[in-house]
């Protein structure tokens, strides 16, 4: 049995039909196209080619077309319904679309023309409710270029335009609502952002209306639970500990970096950053290099204060680098701050700091030469060193260090020049008498004052001139102890006082007139008292006792004193017993008067407490009258 040809016979079919309608008269021709037997054959021919097509393709597999890769411009209208039938019947927006590109083109007086015109409204119908699902899923771009591919002369494309400008405004609105929502969040308005997002459930769309309310309703209630999260850290931002602000950033870092919070989040780890770097900058400002560089090392990075922080972690490395004072590490520090830029805040302190360490290391320089100079220690090469020091400015760095070693070199060349003076002075002195030392102190009185060894030979020079006052005065002072000895301490203070103040043995001889002095002023006293305790009365007896109290405890009339001092005390006892026969109050008074230093003391108080006994004598006690229970007399 032959394999019919598809297309061959649709083809062939339409041909014949077309040859026997142009064989009639006119008026035969125009009757009949208009007669329902010519449609009738016209629909019976395409539907047998259509039907006998398929039944080809059926028995004849390899003569199915490979529709997708068919030319559209070179195959027949037949093939090309055919493979519009095909890519419709998938039912997808792509297929649909792809068929109504097929049959697009095909001719409007072409025999399939009405049987397209019946399929390509359908299909439309069917792009139309697909791009609407697709609508409804929020694929907007996706649906609209569907349903823009409905061709405008079919009656869906009324429908479809006037969906379009349903989805298009209703898409506005949703786009509209959700930037609405997203900005609030942004300013971290949590309820007014929900409230607007609400307004999306109101949308005829399942996509704004669900997936993206449910989208920003979440992120609403995110944003505003990590927004809870922050209030500790808000607070602990307002400290000026570093350990606080480190504990702010570590709560706002744990906001999630979808979250609307997480600009207020960075906010915060922003101000805390601030917040540090002011600190570290005290710390710099103080000179503290070290402390500044602890705490911006733990300052974390944010936009506003990223290039300042770097500059100051470079600058204080920088300042920790110079202080080691090494050519290399001066070095190291100015290339540390070569990137800080003139719009930063350290920028001048930078170029200051930088041409100080530039200025440093020709000093270092210099000083190391003049220190190679002035290795051999005489005079020329010290006087050298000296010139090539003064040539660094005293408002260098390195001033102060320049002056110091010219300094040291210029005592040391003056050390030179005056040791032969001190070598003289020692050997004269080693004779160790008075011609040989005064002639040393001769020589140290070479040595001006300002010199190196000036001090030395002032030391000298004062030792041996009080060796020579010691022997000179040794022998007056051991006079006048043999003459206190004796017994005449005013001779003996005479003779001491011929050692002049200021000499060697001034302290000592003042020691020794002060305690002669101190005996006559106790002989003087004691010899008063007795004057005066010569009247008997018991006011004379006081003021002797009184008298002879200052007599010191170290003075040899101390004992003396001390028995005199009882005596006249148990005498004012005596009085005042003998008065009391007449006058008990006078008596009274007397006592109380002998002094607690006395050995009478204790007996005057117990005369005293029996006197006052007998001025005020105890009354007896009487019996009380008795009483009834009413209080009344018996």
């Amino acid at each position: 049995m032959a394999k019919p040809s598809a297309r061959f016979d649709f083809e062939q079919a339409t041909q014949v039909t077309k040859q026997l309608v142009n064989q009639m008269p006119p008026w035969l021709r125009l009757s009949f196209i208009r007669s329902w037997v010519f449609w009738a054959i016209m629909t019976l021919g395409i539907s047998g080619g259509l039907v006998y097509l398929a039944l080809g393709l059926l028995l004849n597999p390899k003569a199915v077309p490979n529709c997708p890769e068919i030319f559209v411009p070179m195959s027949s209208p037949s093939l090309r319904v055919y493979c519009g039938q095909l890519a419709a019947s998938k039912q997808t927006l792509k297929d649909l679309v792809s068929a109504l590109s097929l049959v697009k083109d095909i001719a409007p007086n072409d025999p399939t023309r009405s049987y397209v015109d019946s399929n390509v409204q359908r299909w439309s119908l069917s792009i139309l409710r697909l791009a609407e699902a697709s609508y409804q899923e929020g694929n907007y771009d996706e649906a609209v270029n569907a349903a823009k591919k409905v061709p405008s002369n079919v009656p869906a494309y009324k429908i479809v335009s006037r969906r379009l400008g349903q989805w298009q405004e209703t898409w506005n609105k949703g786009v509209a609502l959700d930037r609405e929502t997203r900005g609030l969040l942004n300013s971290s308005k949590w309820v007014n952002a929900y409230s607007v997002a609400v307004k999306l459930t109101r949308l005829n769309n399942r996509y704004w209306a669900t997936t993206k309310y449910q989208e920003l309703a979440d992120l609403v209630q995110i944003a505003k639970a990590d927004s809870s999260k922050l209030d500790e850290a808000r607070q602990l931002v307002k400290s000026t500990s570093v350990a606080t602000l480190l504990k702010a950033v570590e709560i706002a870092n744990k906001v999630d970096p979808k979250s609307f919070a997480h600009t207020e989040a960075q906010t915060l780890i922003g101000t805390a950053s601030s917040q540090m770097l002011k600190l570290a900058r005290a710390k710099f400002d103080k000179n503290d290099w070290n402390g500044a560089l602890e705490i911006a090392n733990k300052t974390p990075e944010s936009a506003q204060t990223k290039t300042e922080l770097q500059d100051l972690i470079g600058l204080s490395q920088a300042q920790i680098n110079a202080k080691a004072g090494t050519v290399s590490e001066l070095e190291t520090a100015i290339s540390l701050i070569q990137g800080i830029k003139p719009e930063s805040s350290l920028y001048q302190k930078a170029q200051q700091v930088s041409g100080l360490w530039q200025l440093e290391i020709q000093d270092l320089a210099a000083l190391q030469h003049a220190r190679s100079i002035a290795t051999t220690g005489t005079v020329a090469d010290l006087q050298l060193a000296i010139n090539e020091v003064k040539g660094i400015p005293a408002n260098n760095p390195r001033g102060k260090e320049a002056a110091r070693v010219a300094i040291e070199w210029s005592k040391q060349i003056e050390t030179v020049q005056d040791a032969p003076y001190m070598q003289a002075a020692d050997t004269l002195a080693a004779d160790n008498t008075v011609q040989s030392v005064q002639s040393a102190i001769v020589q140290l009185n070479q040595i001006r004052p300002g010199r190196a060894l000036y001090p030395q030979a002032r030391q000298k020079i004062q030792q041996w001139t009080a060796d020579i006052q010691r022997a000179e005065d040794t022998p007056i002072l051991a006079q006048a102890e043999s003459l206190a000895t004796s017994g005449d301490l005013r001779a003996a203070i005479t003779m001491a006082q011929k050692i002049g103040s200021g000499r060697a043995m001034s302290a000592q001889r003042q020691e020794r007139v002060s305690d002669w002095q101190s005996q006559l002023q106790a002989s003087a006293n004691l010899a008063n008292a007795q004057r005066v305790a010569g009247n008997g009365t018991p006011e004379s007896l006081l003021s002797a006792i009184q008298s002879a109290a200052r007599v010191p405890k170290s003075s040899n009339l101390r004992s003396q004193a001390r028995l005199s001092m009882d005596n006249w005390g148990s005498q004012m006892l005596e009085i005042a017993q003998s008065t009391a026969t007449s006058d008990l109050r006078r008596a009274i008074a007397i006592a109380q008067s002998v002094p607690s230093n006395t050995s009478a003391y204790s007996s005057a108080q117990s005369f005293i407490q029996q006197w006052q006994q007998q001025l005020n004598p105890t009354p007896t006690p009487t019996e009380s009258p008795a009483t009834d229970d009413n209080g009344l007399l018996n």
